[in-house]
């Protein structure tokens, strides 16, 4: 039988012609691996940057909220002192008016010390004879003499009486008076005061809109590397041979917060403390649909962290893929988590679900759901199933 051999020439030629594609397809990897690496550089540089102007900010609305609450306490303080400053004001129109009462008083006893006076006068012009003698009985002489030294001593006791309450209630017309003008003086004060900490609230708001635009712009480029670091993802999955990303299933895989994706895309967290409309959101939802539990991993909630999370709680993480596990991405700063919902027969492919993946499917826009055929290799998988 005769049987064919390639010659050496051509034997030469296939090993060139697989040499140079084997070059071509490193050089690839590498020039990939190279800019991937320097996105992530990148992006590690921006967030602590960003951190920074996170710790500035809440610096600053710290120092804003110690502002308000002395405002507001000088605001109560100053409310506490009109009140004062009423009542001072009431205590001394109750004085002015019992100073008048009193001068009228005085008035009224003047005049009648005046008609006493002018009695006791006209009974001394008489002497002591003749109004003994004008005396029915000498018992009626003695009344009119215990009478006359009485009025005298009475009147005198009032107009001593009334000059020493017309000089105290002088005094406290003067005391009333300077309570009222040292309340409007602290009240200036206050006044002041309350300017002076708007004045710095002012200037801590101005502070605080700036330091806002400086994270706006690093928020900005943020969001550029990670549109860059998708693109490269989304390269190495082509040249993995994955298949063009599709919409998929209409439902947008059954997840709950689909409604609002991606207009509330890190608007708030789920249950397991990922962020809603990220692909680790709806990762962990669909372990918690297919299992009925999924680990609590808030803070540590990056894709490039969950087999580690995973390891730590006893779960297994393989390199061998498996429908019904969570597929891990570790590469990229965040990472990517996908959810596989079948296996290729021979097991070089996987077909994925996920969300806020950059792709044609979802317009190159985030927090939008996918599917997907992606080689197996992509991944590390995690058994939450066992």
């Amino acid at each position: 039988m005769k049987q064919n051999f390639l010659t050496l020439k051509q034997k030469t030629s296939i090993l060139l012609a697989f040499l140079s594609l084997f070059t071509s397809f490193s050089l690839i990897t590498s020039a990939y691996a190279d800019e991937l690496s320097e996105v992530n550089e990148q992006i590690t540089a921006l967030n602590a940057e960003i951190d920074v102007f996170n710790q500035k900010l809440a610096e600053l609305n710290k120092q804003a909220g110690d502002i308000k609450t002395e405002i507001e306490r000088l605001s109560i303080e100053q409310d506490k002192l009109r009140k004062e400053i009423e009542l001072k004001q009431a205590e001394h129109d109750r004085l002015v008016l019992e100073i008048e009462s009193t001068k009228k008083r005085i008035s009224d006893n003047n005049e009648a010390i005046g008609y006493a006076i002018a009695q006791y006068y006209y009974s001394e012009e008489n002497s002591t004879i003749e109004r003994l003698a004008s005396s029915n009985s000498f018992s009626a002489f003695l009344d009119q003499e215990v009478n006359l030294s009485s009025i005298s001593d009475t009147l005198m006791g009032i107009v001593e009486e009334n000059k020493r309450l017309e000089a105290e209630l002088n005094k406290e017309k003067e005391k009333a008076e300077q309570v009222l003008a040292d309340l409007d003086a602290q009240k200036e004060q206050l006044v002041a005061k309350e300017n002076e900490q708007k004045q710095l609230l002012a200037i801590n708001e101005r502070n605080a809109d700036e330091v806002h635009g400086m994270k706006s712009q690093k928020d900005e480029q943020m969001s550029e590397l990670r549109r860059k670091q998708q693109e490269l993802l989304a390269e190495k999955y082509k040249n993995s041979g994955a298949s063009i990303a599709m919409t998929g299933d209409p439902a947008k895989g059954g997840y709950p917060y689909s409604g609002v994706c991606p207009d509330y895309q890190d608007a708030y967290a789920d249950p397991w403390g990922m962020y809603i409309c990220e692909c680790v959101s709806y990762a962990a939802w669909k372990v918690d649909q297919a299992y009925g539990n999924m680990p609590y991993w808030g803070g540590r909630g990056n894709a490039n962290q969950w087999p580690a999370n995973a390891r730590a709680a006893g779960i297994t993480v393989s390199s061998v893929p498996k429908a019904g596990t969570v597929g891990i991405d570790t590469s990229g700063y965040y990472g990517h988590a996908v959810w596989v919902e079948a296996v290729s027969g021979d097991g070089s492919q996987v077909y994925i679900s996920q969300y806020n993946a950059w792709n044609a499917a979802t317009n190159y826009s985030w927090g939008e759901y996918s599917e997907q055929w992606v080689g197996a290799g992509a991944f590390v998988y995690i058994y939450f199933g066992g």
